[in-house]
């Protein structure tokens, strides 16, 4: 008896990884059914390529996966305004919005080409090297935090819309970020988002997050750079 039952163990522990290996199977098509179930909507305003249909719609392809899930968290939560997106999110668990923001950040970083005022974009230079650029690194290619978002090329309607929600505190950021805001008069505000507009990006030339290594290089440098003087009161 002892040899018989050992023996049918052993068949039965060779079973083991494939019967796990078709659980994992099971799991995977579920979830990736869920996300091409999730993707027929979301695709319908910000685009199969991640490139949005409507001039005020962001454009999500190659976009940090940090930033994108705290997004989502956030109109799930209220805590950003858009009716729209609450509605959308409203049945979502942290499981889809990771699989969504993985998904659109995984893909390539593609923006429409706009028409933007040269002149404006030339004056939103000044100020992106004079603020911004402490947190939104190579002419918004980069970013300090994941968290934060990449600008470069992103929507200028788009930009211009999220900022007034932010000037007229309907939409919170972080405290570092209203103080900056507060150096700016509206029109030097307007002139960076031109600037980040009109900027052409490759795919390639894009990343997330700097290294913690990396970061603190770009504290020592700023924190030795003198504070721009404080500018007219805003228009």
């Amino acid at each position: 008896m002892p040899i018989v039952f050992a023996s049918r163990r052993g068949r039965a522990l060779r079973f083991l990884p494939a019967f796990f290996l078709a659980v994992a199977c099971g799991a995977a098509a579920q979830e990736a059914g869920r996300l091409k179930e999730l993707l027929s909507v979301c695709t319908s305003c910000h685009g199969q390529d991640g490139v949005a249909l409507g001039e005020d719609i962001p454009s999500l392809g190659g976009q940090n996966e940090a930033y994108l899930h705290g997004t989502l968290t956030d109109f799930k939560e209220g805590k950003r305004p858009s009716a729209i997106m609450r509605g959308m999110t409203r049945d979502l668990n942290d499981a889809d919005m990771r699989a969504l923001a993985r998904h659109f950040a995984a893909m390539p970083y593609l923006r429409k080409p706009q028409d933007v005022a040269q002149d404006r974009a030339a004056s939103g230079r000044e100020v992106y090297q004079r603020l911004c650029q402490i947190c939104h690194l190579d002419e918004g290619r980069t970013t300090t935090y994941a968290e934060y978002p990449l600008l470069a090329g992103q929507s200028l309607p788009y930009m211009q819309k999220q900022m007034k929600l932010i000037l007229d505190k309907r939409r919170s950021v972080e405290v570092t970020k209203r103080g900056m805001l507060g150096l700016l008069s509206h029109s030097q505000i307007d002139d960076a988002m031109h600037f980040f507009a009109a900027q052409r990006v490759a795919p390639e030339q894009v990343s997330g997050g700097l290294t913690a290594p990396e970061k603190r290089t770009r504290r020592r440098r700023f924190r030795s750079d003198p504070l721009p003087d404080d500018p007219a009161a805003p228009d």
